[in-house]
């Protein structure tokens, strides 16, 4: 959105309100230029979606072994839909699965290292981006978004 749309979008709709569309706006507009700037990092760079990343996180931040259950509950689509990721990083050697050692009857999925590495270089990748996106602000700024942030989605997972 150009900075003159910006400007009457502020001057105009919200010096009136005292809604939360002057917080949830600028959040979505936010959302919107983060996600399609990492859509193209994430296709073009490495032949990742946003749920294969999802995925792949989520097996690294949680010890790199996982159910497809426990994973279809730390991410955000259906089971139907995490087959269908979980198939896809398979053939890209990303992942495996592997028997559980308590039921040898469940496969559990595994984040191999070629995994681990995709995953390192492209957060590196959209880290390096993100830091320019918020150095417009300072420290203190930060903290107190961070803090905020934090807050707001904390409160969504109670629903």
């Amino acid at each position: 959105m150009k900075k003159e749309h910006l400007d009457n979008l502020y001057e105009n709709i919200f010096k009136n309100e005292k809604s939360v569309l002057s917080l949830t706006i600028p959040i979505a507009l936010m959302y919107k230029y983060i996600f399609t700037q990492n859509t193209q990092t994430l296709q073009t760079n490495y032949d990742l979606t946003h749920s294969e990343l999802d995925v792949l996180a989520s097996l690294s931040f949680n010890d790199a072994i996982m159910s497809p259950t426990d994973l279809y509950e730390a991410t955000i689509f259906s089971s139907g839909g995490m087959t269908k990721i979980l198939k896809k990083l398979e053939h890209k050697k990303l992942i495996s699965r592997i028997h559980s050692k308590e039921d040898k009857r469940s496969m559990l999925v595994k984040l191999e290292p070629k995994g681990e590495e995709v995953l390192k270089d492209c957060f590196a990748n959209i880290l390096q981006r993100d830091k320019q996106i918020f150095s417009v602000l300072d420290e203190k700024e930060k903290k107190s978004l961070e803090q905020i942030l934090k807050k707001l989605v904390y409160s969504l997972s109670d629903k």
